[in-house]
């Protein structure tokens, strides 16, 4: 299978807490995995592609406090989870 990401996903879980623009009430969530473009987390509820979201957690090698882009939704229907993709808007800071 040819890889066609940019950027290397290292599987990561982490605590991290969110909000979505249009209904700011903070969240909390843990991750799958992340690179330097993007996010893979698990959610309870539904997040429509195209929201914007704003998320802020911090690992070793670096920090993020900013915008993120769902880019992508898969349903766990299994444990009436959501598997989302959100793309950063903004560069991470590294540590």
């Amino acid at each position: 299978m040819l890889e066609r990401r940019k950027f290397i996903r290292i599987p990561q879980s982490t605590k991290i807490s969110y909000e979505i623009a249009n209904n700011p009430r903070p969240k909390s969530l843990i991750t799958r995995n992340i690179s330097e473009a993007g996010i893979s987390f698990l959610a309870d509820e539904f997040i429509a592609v195209g929201s914007v979201l704003k998320i802020q957690f911090s690992l070793k090698e670096f920090s993020y406090d900013g915008f993120a882009k769902v880019v992508w939704i898969m349903e766990d229907t299994r444990n009436e989870r959501y598997e989302i993709g959100a793309q950063f808007m903004s560069l991470p800071r590294v540590a």
